[in-house]
C-alpha cells in the first residue's frame, strides 16, 4: 500500500509499530512449560515460520508481510505435536485479525446503508470472506450462553445491551435472517462482555482473544465453536 499523505504516513507508521512489537515477541520468546495438548513437560524448539497478517489501523486495514513466529514442539512420543507461539493480537489461521473481522461485521449489520460489497471493498477482501466471518461469530456461542457469562460478569451490564436486529432483517434473504439475527446479538453481548472486564474494544476481539489465548484450532469455520464461551 503506497502512503504518500500525512494521514498515510501516520497510518504506516502505526502499522510499523504493530510488526515491531511482533518482532519484539520473537525475539523475547520463551519455551513454554508444559504442552498446550497433553500438558507434558517436555518441549523443544522448532524452527519458525512468516506470517502475514491484515490489521485493523485508525479506519483502514493495513496488511503486514515477514512477521515471524518461533515454533516449539512436544517430546512426548505419544503427542509429538507442534504450535506456533503468537503475540498479543495475532490469532492463528487467521490473516485477518479480529479487529478487521469485527469492524466489517459491525459495520455490515448495524449500518443500513452497508452492502457486503460495500463492505468487503472497505476492508480489502471478497464479499465471500464478509459472508463467512458473519457465520463464524453466529457459531462460537449461543447468544443465551455469553448473556449467562455476561450476568456472572456484571448483571447491569446485560439491561444496557441492545440487540438492534429490525434493519439488519430487511437486508437478509430469508435463509440468512437467523443468522444475521443470531450474529448480532452476540457482536452486541460480547460487546457488553468486554467492556464489563475492562478489555479494549472491540469487546469480540479481546474476549475472543482471552478465551483463546495461546491455544492453536480452535478458530476454524469447520468448527467454530469456542468451548470457553459456549458453556
Amino acid at each position: 500500500m503506497l502512503l504518500s499523505d500525512k494521514g498515510g504516513m501516520n497510518l504506516a507508521k502505526t502499522g510499523q509499530k504493530f510488526k515491531q512489537q511482533c518482532d519484539r515477541f520473537f525475539e523475547t520468546a520463551e519455551k513454554p512449560l508444559c504442552c498446550i495438548f497433553c500438558e507434558g513437560t517436555k518441549i523443544y524448539w522448532n524452527g519458525q515460520r512468516e506470517r502475514t497478517a491484515s490489521v485493523l489501523i485508525g479506519d483502514e486495514v493495513v496488511h503486514l508481510t515477514d512477521i515471524l513466529c518461533k515454533r516449539v514442539k512436544c517430546a512426548n512420543p505419544e503427542c509429538k505435536k507442534s504450535w506456533t507461539l503468537r503475540p498479543s493480537g495475532l490469532m492463528p489461521r487467521r490473516h485477518f485479525q479480529l479487529c478487521v473481522v469485527a469492524n466489517a461485521t459491525s459495520k455490515f449489520l448495524f449500518d443500513p446503508q452497508a452492502t457486503l460489497t460495500l463492505v468487503a471493498n472497505a476492508h480489502r477482501c471478497c464479499r465471500r470472506t464478509v459472508g463467512r466471518w458473519l457465520d463464524w461469530i453466529a457459531g462460537i456461542a449461543a447468544p443465551a450462553d455469553l448473556v449467562r457469562r455476561l450476568l456472572n460478569v456484571s448483571k447491569d451490564a446485560v439491561s444496557t445491551t441492545a440487540f438492534k436486529v429490525s434493519e439488519i432483517l430487511q437486508k437478509a434473504a430469508s435463509t440468512a435472517k437467523k443468522i444475521f439475527e443470531r450474529t448480532a446479538k452476540n457482536l452486541c453481548i460480547l460487546e457488553a462482555l468486554g467492556m464489563a472486564q475492562g478489555y479494549q474494544p472491540p469487546g469480540f476481539r479481546g474476549v475472543v482473544e482471552a478465551a483463546i489465548s495461546n491455544r492453536d484450532r480452535v478458530t476454524t469455520y469447520r468448527c467454530p465453536v469456542i468451548p470457553e464461551l459456549a458453556q
